[in-house]
């Protein structure tokens, strides 16, 4: 399908435009994204979107800016929303309870909120200190199109993904403490590591994962309720299998797939970790963890 990219003088948008042309398709954003509701009511102000991202388990609050660059007020606003729920760990249980009643087939929830923003323009000091926060932070810019049908459509382009550099500080835990919630998943989850813990590969513990470095890490274990979500670093395209989902719609080095305690590691797991070492090998440290 052609289509006709527009410039701002062309359109005219609300941002609840915007944000009603997402809702109809978070997907557009990343795979996974649920929508639970808009204009959620919180202490601290009004969420435009809430969503839940089901592929990790965690509350996503989504905001809009339709003019404008992305600026540090809007920063500081999104993280007087994150310091609401840090300060008091009782309204995280609320907003569980929000989520689990608009979605009664949530089994998995992480205390950790997630934050997407959807803007049209973002200051390059404010890229960069996105990349200090703890949570996990996406900023989309946008482009404004219109197909042959003369529908109007907007394009979504990461522009920040947090995610994607290690955070220098970590809260360490031993591997007893987040394996004694989920002793069901300790046999295969010690298989697992018998195949990522070669050729030189050490693991640590954060407080809500285990990760594989060897130049860089590789390889993420995240315990769920029914099974093990491993993230491999394989390089972009390497990996052709529906089993293996990339982020970002295959934009991106990183997927992952379901490890479940009845079938163990698979033969062609094991090779996608081997290739996640070789791609890990190959890309040389990462700065921030020198």
């Amino acid at each position: 399908m052609e289509i006709k990219i527009l410039s701002p003088e062309e359109v005219e948008f609300k941002e609840k435009d915007i944000q009603n042309a997402f809702e109809r398709d978070l997907s557009k954003l990343e795979e996974g994204l649920e929508l639970i509701g808009s204009e959620v009511v919180i202490g601290t102000g009004r969420v435009d979107t809430l969503a839940f991202d089901s592929n990790n388990s965690r509350p996503v609050f989504i905001e809009y800016k339709r003019r404008g660059e992305f600026s540090k007020d809007a920063l500081i606003q999104l993280m007087d929303y994150l310091s609401w729920f840090a300060r008091d760990e009782n309204r995280m249980a609320v907003l569980e309870k929000i989520i689990r009643q608009r979605k009664p087939d949530v089994e998995d929830f992480e205390p950790s909120i997630r934050l997407i923003c959807v803007v049209t323009d973002i200051d390059d000091r404010i890229k960069n200190a996105i990349y200090v926060i703890s949570n996990h932070v996406k900023v989309f810019s946008y482009m404004v199109a219109r197909d042959t049908s003369n529908n109007t459509v907007l394009v979504p382009k990461l522009e920040v993904d947090n995610s994607e550099v290690e955070p220098q500080m970590r809260q360490l835990v031993s591997e007893g403490e987040l394996l004694k919630k989920y002793p069901h998943l300790q046999e295969v989850f010690s298989k697992l590591k018998t195949h990522l813990e070669t050729d030189g590969v050490y693991s640590y513990a954060t407080a809500r994962s285990f990760r594989f470095k060897k130049n860089r890490v590789f390889a993420k274990a995240h315990f769920r309720k029914r099974y093990i979500q491993l993230e491999l670093r394989v390089g972009e395209g390497n990996v052709a299998d529906p089993d293996f989902k990339y982020w970002r719609q295959g934009a991106s080095d990183w997927g992952y797939m379901h490890i479940h305690p009845s079938t163990g590691v698979p033969d062609k797991v094991i090779g996608w970790i081997e290739a996640a070492k070789k791609f890990s090998g190959e890309g040389g440290i990462e700065e921030d963890e020198m």
